[in-house]
């Protein structure tokens, strides 16, 4: 056995491009290796923003054989009445690569039907190796395509050059007018002198790059462990730590081929940015790691990384400077500014700027988050906090109109609590920097009742505001960020306590927006929700049909909701509960094909002990379950309603083995259906359906 070798050389991908792309490289290489049929060891992919890399190891030396048979026509349509083979079979026999006179007849279920007996041989591995490699590369797909050359192939960046080898062997073949051979490149500001490539060996092709005047370190593995080393020996060179941002990380091992860190000082006064500030400048635009010490606090140097070991690091170091003083300037500038102007400027100036078409403009929004917000207050009976609510609300979404979220739209909400600090507000200023919170599924949750309040109300302005204009996100789409919006809607409601159902809330939510049609938004924003609310239950660990169970899920706190899907999950493994359950899919079965018109019961109308027993069941059950309906809340309150159901197992088995409910009597047949029409609503229409578990 041998190895292949495939590598794309080409101009510089953006960093986001290269892990997908080496993704799909081996995807493609072991679906293509399993349609040719031909057995390999193992697929890996690696490289850099200028060379991608596939190894196989242990491939065959031919494809495998294969034994088949291929049904044909009707063992009628064989031959015709002179004996000579029908257009039908011989069509057939063309198609499967033989003659007629080797088709055979076999019997089936159907009847005789013609069969094609096929062996097919392997081919070798070099006859089919370069169409698996023109198939890996034209089977790439980007975020953003280039054509370049006369073929019109769509690709990341124009492919420069191609390596295809099968041992030490050149497998020839040519994509976008480039043929293939063994030679690659070094790093581009090293020259272009060609490196030779000898054999399809990892091992060898990662130690070659690695032993170059300039060394490559092709795998993305040892790039992130010298990308790390590096930065942290110059922070510590200076008494300090870097703070590696994973994300930063991620990136930079995939925008060069060997990370050399660069450290140099700057300006004192830029430390008079906020810290995320300066850390979103730096991470964001700049690509730079900043420095820190043991507290966290950013300290004057900046970190930056150069692709390549150069002799010439102070000249590198002085570019760097240029450009991290430039842009942090920029910064201060604004910040002074934005400063200067204060957040009633900003708030004043969210009139010019359109929230939805349609719909008003960011003040409008600014102005029913506050009285959203409020609304709960007053529910939550939160009088401490009104006043910090209404300020934090109210400013939520100044921050949009300011200098600096102009230019880093990231800050929003940090840069508004930044502002309300300098004003005074240190308290409402937390809640502002969170009105945005939680940032993607499982990130944190604003940490006062006041920042889940104002972020809650935020979200539910945004979901109604886009559901009254049919902006409902499909499949894949979601331009505006809904189904995070909805999610992190479910998660403050359920982990913050709050104490409000999502009916009211989005009643509420609605109805700001006064001279809308809201009836057809609201069923749409309760099955979004139901959708947001089952897959966190998921995630805390309960089954997707307890949610399904409970009926009143959208009229109840959500907390509420939780502690009975946990109280269903206890009883259902309860051997009673199942009897139930299984007695009460049995009385839905009958009402559905029964014509019934009441359930009313007439007790002078039992004729057996057993209607008598079931019926005193039913109106014991009635009296605890209307308590249920007027809110069931703690943990203790759902069991007891919930043990309700379990006690009608008996009754009901009782019943159904005794009682002909269908009956020749109407009058007994109808209060016999009355009965069990009783006995639904309970099972099924109370705290929860317990047929559905």
């Amino acid at each position: 056995m041998n190895n292949a070798f495939l590598e794309i050389g080409c101009e510089h991908l953006p960093s986001r491009f290269v892990k997908p792309a080496l993704s799909q490289m081996e995807n493609l290489a072991k679906t293509l290796l399993d349609e040719k049929r031909i057995a390999y060891q193992n697929v890996s992919a690696f490289g850099t923003y200028r060379r991608l890399c596939v190894i196989i190891e242990g491939i065959a030396d031919k494809s495998a054989d294969i034994q088949k048979e291929v049904k044909g026509p009707p063992a009628k349509l064989l031959k015709d009445a002179n004996g000579a083979f029908t257009p039908q079979s011989a069509g057939f026999a063309q198609r499967n690569g033989i003659k007629p006179e080797d088709l055979i007849i076999k019997e089936t279920e159907k009847g005789p039907f013609i069969y094609a007996d096929l062996h097919i041989k392997g081919e070798k591995t070099t006859h089919l190796l370069p169409e698996i490699f023109v198939g890996i590369i034209t089977g790439m797909e980007f975020a953003k395509n280039m054509v370049w050359e006369e073929s019109g192939l769509k690709w990341g960046r124009p492919i420069r050059s191609l390596i295809g080898l099968y041992g030490s062997k050149v497998v020839p073949f040519e994509v976008a007018g480039v043929k293939s051979n063994r030679y690659t490149y070094p790093i581009t500001s090293f020259g272009r002198k060609p490196i030779r490539v000898e054999k399809a060996d990892k091992e060898a092709y990662v130690q070659l790059l690695k032993s170059q005047p300039q060394p490559i370190l092709v795998l993305p593995q040892d790039r992130r462990e010298a990308l790390i080393r590096s930065v942290m020996s110059e922070a510590k060179a200076r008494g300090y730590h870097a703070d590696l941002d994973q994300d930063l990380i991620e990136e930079t091992i995939y925008f060069t081929e060997h990370p050399v860190a660069v450290c140099g000082d700057f300006d004192l006064k830029f430390l008079t940015l906020p810290k995320a500030f300066i850390g979103t400048i730096f991470k964001t635009q700049l690509k730079m790691f900043p420095v820190v010490n043991e507290s966290s606090e950013i300290q004057p140097y900046f970190i930056a990384v150069r692709d390549g070991v150069s002799n010439n690091q102070d000249e590198v170091r002085n570019g760097f400077k240029k450009v991290m003083s430039a842009r942090m300037s920029d910064a201060v500038f604004f910040y002074e500014n934005d400063k200067k102007e204060g957040l009633d400027h900003f708030k004043n100036k969210l009139a010019e700027r359109t929230f939805l078409e349609g719909l008003g403009n960011l003040l409008e929004k600014s102005d029913r988050t506050r009285e959203l917000a409020m609304w709960m207050c007053d529910r939550l009976n939160e009088n401490a906090i009104k006043d910090s609510v209404t300020y934090a609300a109210g400013y939520a979404y100044a921050d949009l109109a300011s200098s600096v979220v102009y230019e880093f739209p990231e800050l929003q909400g940090y840069m508004g609590g930044r502002y309300a600090e300098l004003e005074g507000h240190k308290e409402e200023a937390r809640a502002i920097e969170q009105v945005y919170f939680p940032l993607s599924s499982n990130s944190d949750l604003p940490d006062t009742l006041t920042g889940a309040l104002v972020s809650l109300a935020g979200k539910l302005d945004t979901l109604a505001g886009n559901f009254i204009i049919g902006q409902i996100p499909t499949g894949s789409e979601d331009p505006f960020a809904l189904r995070r919006q909805a999610f992190g809607a479910v998660r403050i409601l359920l982990e913050s306590g709050i104490n409000l159902s999502l009916q009211e809330l989005i009643e509420k939510a609605l109805s700001l927006y006064s001279g809308k049609e809201t009836a057809e938004a609201e069923k749409a924003l309760k099955d979004f929700f139901y959708q947001r609310l089952a897959l966190l239950m998921q995630q805390r660990g309960h089954q997707p049909t307890s949610l399904n169970a409970v009926n009143h899920w959208y009229s109840m706190p959500l907390e509420n909701v939780e502690t009975l899907i946990q109280v269903l999950e206890t009883n259902r493994q309860g051997e009673s509960f199942a009897a139930a359950a299984e007695a009460a899919k049995r009385v839905c079965n009958i009402l559905k094909k029964a014509d019934i018109t009441t359930d009313k019961v007439d007790a002078s109308l039992f004729q057996l002990p057993a209607e008598k027993e079931l019926y005193d069941a039913v109106e014991k059950a009635e009296s605890i379950v209307a308590l249920f309906s007027a809110g069931c809340q703690s943990k203790t309150e759902c069991e007891k309603t919930l043990s309700v159901c379990a006690t009608f197992a008996q009754p009901l088995a009782k019943f159904f083995a005794d009682v002909m409910v269908n009956a020749e009597d109407v009058s007994i047949r109808q209060n016999r259906l009355a009965l069990l029409a009783r006995v639904r609503k309970i099972l099924t229409q109370g705290m929860a359906d317990i047929t559905k578990l």
